[in-house]
């Protein structure tokens, strides 16, 4: 992978070229639909709320100004992205996006554990919001690859954002649900979840149990600390507050961050090396460029053979 420190994972050209491979065939459109259609395709009025959130978190008016061309084609005005980022289909269609890059993340990373686990974010319009995140634990890094909102019970949002998988997958006593840790297993993973002292009943939990009494999960569950390196960054990146009215914009805002954190992973690691180097190269101004720009690829994937 790159390094933390490479100005490449932060440039505009490389974000927007991962954001259209992750949105590519996302939406389809209906042959019938009432009222006037949208002015431009819906998964360009995601791929800008998601640009929108990778660039520091823009407000709405500054992402009229300075992305709207250049990833719609033309100036579309700070109400149109606010309308769109209050549809509940556009946060559907983001964490399609997530459970994407985390699926690419996983053909190029090198992943040791699964970690699960819940955060609240607050904003200066409403109260907390708590949401659950599922990520991977490499070698080299901690990447998400889901993402859920739901809230009635424990198991709904494990079921929405712990894809089918193996390995271990480590849990707090927060999730110390018989039918939540029988959905982990059905998802092909041995949770190890620490277990909640005033709870014993269930075929799942007793079979976890016997997991988390294993001298090898009990030293792996010492780091499941690393998997929240990932609300850190999130934090330290965009910071602890959202400025969101409802809490459907707060949402796309939250999942949009996400996104970005996994853009700037995938132009780090070596799947977005690649498509970095076929960018540049599709660009380059005329044939010499296009040698300079072979023979630099070249000599960087031979040093880092």
């Amino acid at each position: 992978m790159l390094n933390r420190w490479d100005t490449a994972h932060n440039n505009l050209n490389f974000a927007l070229h991962e954001v259209k491979r992750l949105t590519k065939h996302l939406i389809r459109k209906k042959e019938e639909t009432r009222g006037r259609p949208p002015k431009h395709n819906p998964t360009e009025y995601a791929q800008l709320i998601v640009m929108k959130e990778f660039c520091n978190a823009l407000s709405l008016r500054k992402a009229e100004v300075r992305l709207s061309e250049f990833v719609v084609g033309e100036r579309v005005d700070h109400s149109v992205i606010a309308y769109w980022e209050n549809k509940p289909e556009i946060s559907r269609c983001l964490k399609i996006i997530v459970s994407r890059a985390g699926k690419l993340l996983d053909k190029t990373l090198r992943k040791i554990f699964s970690f699960i686990d819940a955060t609240k974010m607050t904003t200066w319009h409403i109260k907390e919001v708590q949401f659950h995140v599922s990520c991977r634990i490499a070698q080299e890094t901690v990447y998400p690859i889901g993402v859920s909102f739901l809230k009635e019970t424990v198991r709904e949002p494990v079921q929405e954002c712990l894809p089918i998988g193996k390995g271990r997958v480590y849990a707090d006593a927060g999730y110390d649900d018989n039918k939540t840790i029988g959905v982990m297993f059905n998802k092909g993973y041995y949770p190890v979840v620490c277990p909640n002292k005033n709870r014993w009943r269930g075929h799942w939990r007793k079979k976890a149990r016997k997991l988390y009494r294993m001298p090898i999960n009990r030293l792996g569950y010492r780091h499941r600390g690393r998997g929240e390196s990932l609300f850190g960054s999130l934090t330290n990146e965009f910071g602890d507050r959202l400025h969101a009215r409802n809490e459907q914009s707060f949402q796309a805002r939250v999942i949009g961050r996400i996104i970005s954190y996994q853009i700037k992973l995938l132009i780090r690691s070596k799947d977005g090396i690649i498509s970095i180097d076929a960018l540049i190269i599709r660009h380059a101004p005329d044939y010499l460029a296009v040698m300079l720009v072979g023979l630099v690829c070249y000599f960087w994937g031979m040093k880092n053979q």
